[in-house]
């Protein structure tokens, strides 16, 4: 009987430690700023954005390459005479090199 109260109380010690060693480790990921992606502000939104767009999520778009960004390109058809105003896309960039989204 004495033996079956120890192993009791040794796996609600263990219980105790694994509990207190789990939320040791919780506060320290959030003390050193692994914190959740916040939500963007109305002002941010615009200013990626841009009217009526959205940047794409360019999540595993550029392989290896990190960061991989996104960023508004400025899209030249094919034509022989130069336009002054070309429309843009969203592109993924990474170092010097554009990935599609």
């Amino acid at each position: 009987m004495a033996v079956l109260r120890r192993r009791r109380r040794r796996r609600q010690l263990a219980l105790y430690f694994a509990t207190l060693a789990l939320f040791a480790l919780l506060s320290s990921a959030s003390a050193l700023g692994f914190t959740p992606p916040r939500q963007l502000t109305e002002v941010e939104r615009r200013r990626l954005g841009g009217p009526g767009s959205w940047p794409p999520s360019c999540r595993s778009k550029c392989g290896r390459c990190t960061p991989c960004k996104a960023v508004h390109v400025p899209i030249q058809p094919g034509m022989s005479m130069p336009l002054e105003y070309y429309p843009e896309a969203w592109r993924c960039k990474c170092g010097n090199k554009l990935f599609m989204p």
